[in-house]
């Protein structure tokens, strides 16, 4: 048995003529092609996140409307799969002309070197059609321009339209509209938001798609695939039939990633008993228009590795962006990621139109991102005039993980994250002076006097603190404003190991700094008198340390006690 890890051409994944393909498992997701076929839209596009089976599912529609890819005829490759049953759809098998183009490996740090790129993807393309651009039907004045395109000379005019042209030859030598099938549109955009260059990649994207998208009397069908849903102005403009499911989208919900039931029939065929609670815990959470989805790529990797759960998507490539957003966005966005990994949700408008721009000049926008691309989920969702108003969460411990890795980044800036190991040893081994020496360094480093100075202070100090302390996750359980003793207590650390030190943090804040020590005191009596160590010491936890931290603005001071439970 095999298991198909970044597989995403549909003939070597299901054929069993291919010995290496042989034993591979898949999920038959072929009644997709009944639905493409029964939506009359002629430019579908559907954006789901990355590695959710949107190439392979590319690929099946290519291998199912051609009647050859790549020089291979596609009778007989569906006969023993769902799509087989509906005589009706069977009758559109290998009738049509496809062109399949993806843009998935474009990610080029100028906007010169991204137009070669899609010269030579385009180059490539044209390559596939040889024998229909070489027949006699194709006019001799046509012969000159494809030799530019296969020599890969093409200048930004012709590469324009390159797309429509190629679906105009080809339809003089099929006497067939074209399908057109485009992976990945927003790929290379993405890459030109952070090298710099998107104003002139989106002009030259909106020229090359629209002009073969717009001609609806030549183009069959176009379906296209993304992680985000571009808005129409800025690339499909003077488009009127074209239709974008998102996530939040009730169509092909079922397509795109694994339901629960296809995970426990993957985990059956694979003969592998692990606990489903716990796959959930790790890979579920995605709710794609009201059904629970599974990370397909982690589900597949965790099998293949015999149930080992480790963070398997977010370390693939593709986080470059999000990274971004979130190290250089607003102490405000930064707070409300600190507030997600403590396990928490946030109230934000999530607009579906993503405009990268917007990235800049409205930082509230990178919700939208980050529930399209899949690092957050919706638990609720309400159409109003400003948009959907969506109750946001992260969606599990992978996600989560990649979340403190992030935290990591921003918070350990150029000190590197051997600094930031210090930090948490001083911490965790209760060396106070040492943890509020480098606290207080930090804070006077990088905390700005605009975020110290907010109304709601003590909330602020305790995000920070929280976002501080992501990083013992794993080897802590970290738990904020929950009830203990006679009181709720700012924050606990528990240790997994109850031979080590457990911690009870409380927060006071003042603006007068002369005040600090008063007040560090104040709290630590606080965590004594109200007993906050209780549910420490219910655990087992053999020694605990009590921290009173007082701050104003950017001055700190750390009261501490430590209590060896008898």
């Amino acid at each position: 048995m095999h298991l198909p890890v970044g597989v995403s051409d549909f003939r070597k994944l299901t054929e069993n003529k291919d010995p290496k393909a042989q034993g591979y498992l898949y999920i038959d997701k072929t009644t997709f092609i009944k639905e493409i076929i029964y939506d009359l839209t002629e430019v579908i596009v559907i954006t789901r996140p990355r590695r959710f089976g949107k190439t392979l599912n590319l690929s099946m529609l290519q291998y199912f409307f051609a009647a050859e890819v790549e020089g291979q005829a596609t009778k007989g490759i569906f006969d023993n799969l769902e799509i087989a049953n509906d005589p009706e759809c069977m009758e559109h098998q290998g009738k049509y002309p496809v062109v399949f183009i993806s843009f998935k490996d474009i990610k080029e740090p100028t906007f010169e070197l991204c137009l070669e790129s899609i010269g030579d993807v385009i180059a490539a393309v044209y390559r596939n059609h040889r024998t229909a651009l070489e027949s006699e039907k194709i006019p001799e004045d046509d012969l000159a321009y494809i030799k530019v395109i296969l020599k890969e000379k093409a200048n930004r005019i012709q590469l324009e339209g390159s797309i429509k042209r190629l679906l105009e030859l080809l339809f003089k030598h099929y006497n067939e509209r074209p399908i057109l099938l485009i992976d990945e549109y927003d790929t290379p955009l993405q890459e030109a938001y952070l090298n710099g260059y998107y104003e002139e990649l989106i002009v030259f994207f909106r020229n090359f798609l629209s002009k073969p998208l717009k001609d609806y009397n030549l183009l069959n069908r176009a379906i296209l695939t993304g992680i985000l849903r571009i808005s129409k102005e800025s690339l499909f403009s003077g488009l009127s039939n074209v239709e974008i499911y998102s996530i939040l989208n009730e169509n092909y919900t079922n397509y795109f990633g694994f339901t629960e039931n296809e995970v426990n029939n993957l985990l059956t065929r694979a003969k592998l008993s692990i606990d489903l609670e716990r796959i959930k815990k790790w890979y579920n959470g995605y709710n794609f228009s009201g059904t629970t989805v599974y990370n397909p790529l982690s589900i597949i990797k965790c099998i293949k590795d015999r149930g080992a759960l480790r963070t398997y998507w977010v370390n693939t490539s593709g986080n470059e962006l999000v990274k971004h957003l979130i190290t250089d966005s607003s102490y405000n966005i930064q707070t409300y990621v600190t507030k997600l990994i403590d396990g928490n949700t946030i109230n934000e408008y999530v607009d579906e139109h993503v405009v990268f721009n917007d990235l800049r000049n409205n930082p509230e926008s990178i919700w939208s991102l980050l529930l399209m691309s899949g690092y957050l989920k919706y638990t609720s969702c309400k159409y109003e005039d400003r948009g959907y108003l969506c109750e946001l969460k992260i969606p599990n411990t992978e996600v989560e993980n990649f979340y403190i890795s992030v935290v990591k980044a921003w918070l350990t800036g150029n000190r590197g994250l051997a600094w930031y190991r210090a930090f948490l040893d001083h911490l965790i081994n209760g060396m106070v002076p040492e943890f509020e020496e480098k606290l207080q360094t930090w804070m006077i480093d990088t905390l700005s006097f605009h975020d110290a100075t907010k109304k709601s202070q003590e909330n602020a100090y305790h995000m920070l603190l929280l976002g501080l302390t992501a990083g013992l996750r794993g080897t802590h359980i970290i738990s904020s404003n929950k009830e203990s003793g006679l009181g709720r207590y700012d924050l606990e650390i528990t240790p997994n190991d109850p031979k080590q030190l457990g911690i009870i943090l409380e927060l006071k804040v003042t603006n007068n700094p002369l005040k600090l020590e008063e007040e560090a005191g104040i709290a630590l009596e606080q965590i004594k008198n109200l007993n906050y160590a209780t549910n420490l010491k219910t655990k087992g936890i053999m020694k605990i340390c009590y921290m009173g931290i007082a701050c104003s603005k950017k001055a700190i001071k750390i009261k501490s006690e430590t209590e060896v439970v008898s």
